[in-house]
């Protein structure tokens, strides 16, 4: 472990464990510190307005003779300045209701060896992961261990570039640090596709275009270390879907490294297969499933694949494995067949998922419509959930037996549901129409929609067995 002198008029405020220093003219000075956990802020004496201009001509001044410095931001009423290993964001009023600094500063600066790595890490890191995502939640030392892995590769002789906005990573002169201060997404593409390092450092990829980019960068076969923000593991992978094809996630990723308090923490490793996913049975079922395995306990962690229209991520650990009689695509897979089918049919509907089929409760005059001529209707709808489709009428549904005490006033219809039913979901069949509602705590429904009294008046209404659908 490193520590790290900037060699500045910032220096007296920094010792081995401040983080940052936050400024506003004519109010405490505020330090936050970090080691080896989060401590309370700090408060330091009140700060003038003539004295916080005077300590930013003193900076302006000071880089004039250094070279390790650059102004990644320059606005009328912002400053973003990188001055080596400080970086400095001034802003000016009426951007901000008074003159304001914010300076931050690497902790520490950690070797490989630091990490204490099994040999099989670090033979991953070495000579297997070459689509490496680093995750963790803001100062959990993201930044460190990348910069801990140029630092690896340096030593091999491994060309090393890096994309930042502002260029805050403490590397070696020998790595060319690019900024999107001064440069497009575009344009930095270009000179990497034609330069070709063996690695680059993305810090940090956020939006669509980083995403893109980091796409581009790797499917030619560049080595990339992507930073990104993520509270769990899976988050970092979770931030992939939608930016990019599902099905080649695991060519752009495929090491994920969490790092949480300084260290790692988990390390998944992603492979792309055609199976069945887990808890369905039927191998009609079988499609492209982005496998998300623990590479420190060997064990699957996450199943990704598309269901029906939208992408899923299943667990595989935790509750998910003690309970193997579990709906075979989860509450995630029903929510998004739920969704499929509320845009297709014409009608109101239950629905049940089994662990190969799903069962779909219609209105009895809407089955033929729903099945088509020779089943040509549901056939289409099958192969688009890509699960086999029971068509049955509301007769066939089930039906839960309770006693309800229902009370009738002026404008208002309340339902009185066993103790069980406190908070639950409730679902009421009325003739060809399916009314969802809310218990409170007590189990008592209370419906006020004018349309729906007269109808369970007229009607009256049967609950559906929820538990069994």
């Amino acid at each position: 472990m490193q520590s790290i002198v900037g060699n500045s008029i910032l220096d007296q405020y920094f010792d081995e464990t401040t983080m940052s220093l936050h400024i506003k003219a004519n109010r405490p000075m505020t330090v936050k510190k970090w080691s080896p956990a989060w401590r309370k802020p700090v408060k330091l004496d009140v700060i003038s307005k003539e004295d916080t201009y005077k300590l930013i001509d003193t900076l302006f001044k000071e880089v004039e003779d250094r070279d390790d410095w650059f102004l990644e931001i320059d606005r009328s009423l912002s400053k973003v300045i990188q001055l080596w290993p400080y970086r400095i964001v001034i802003v000016y009023p009426p951007l901000s209701d008074g003159l304001e600094m914010t300076i931050v500063k690497p902790v520490k600066r950690l070797t490989i060896t630091d990490y204490d790595l099994a040999p099989e890490v670090m033979d991953l890191l070495q000579n297997k992961a070459k689509g490496i995502l680093i995750s963790g939640s803001p100062w959990s030392g993201k930044t460190t261990f990348a910069q801990a892995l140029v630092d690896l590769y340096e030593e091999s002789e491994q060309v090393i570039k890096t994309i930042e906005s502002p260029r805050d990573l403490l590397v070696s002169d020998d790595v060319v640090q690019y900024s999107f201060t001064y440069w497009s997404h575009e344009e930095i593409r270009d000179i990497l596709l034609l330069s070709r390092p063996d690695y680059t450092v993305y810090d940090e990829v956020r939006n669509k275009n980083d995403f893109q980019l980091y796409k581009d960068l790797r499917l030619t076969g560049i080595g990339l270390i992507g930073v990104i923000h993520a509270t769990k593991p899976i988050d970092g992978i979770q931030r992939f879907i939608g930016n990019i094809e599902l099905g080649i996630i695991p060519q752009v990723v495929d090491t994920v490294i969490y790092i949480d308090k300084w260290k790692i923490a988990e390390i998944y490793h992603l492979h792309l297969a055609v199976k069945v996913p887990e808890w369905m049975m039927s191998d009609d079922l079988a499609r492209p499933v982005v496998q998300v395995k623990s590479f420190l306990t060997k064990q699957p962690a996450y199943e990704i694949y598309t269901f029906g229209e939208q992408v899923v991520v299943i667990p595989l650990d935790g509750e998910w494995s003690k309970d193997k009689k579990r709906s075979g695509v989860s509450h995630y897979a029903k929510q998004a067949i739920q969704q499929k089918l509320e845009q297709v049919l014409p009608c109101d509907f239950l629905l049940r998922v089994g662990t190969n089929d799903i069962h779909l409760y219609v209105p009895e005059a809407y089955k033929g419509r729903i099945i088509g001529k020779s089943g040509a209707t549901i056939n289409e709808l099958e192969k688009s959930l890509w699960l086999s489709i029971n068509v049955k009428t509301f007769d066939e549904a089930p039906l839960a037996e309770i006693q309800i005490d229902m009370q009738k006033w002026r404008n208002e219809v309340t339902l009185q549901f066993p103790p069980g039913y406190a908070r639950e979901t409730i679902q009421l069949l009325i003739e060809d129409d399916v009314f969802t509602t809310q218990a409170d705590q007590h189990g008592l429904v209370s419906i006020k929609k004018k349309n729906i009294i007269n109808r369970i008046q007229k009607k009256w209404f049967v609950v559906v067995d929820s538990k069994k659908l």
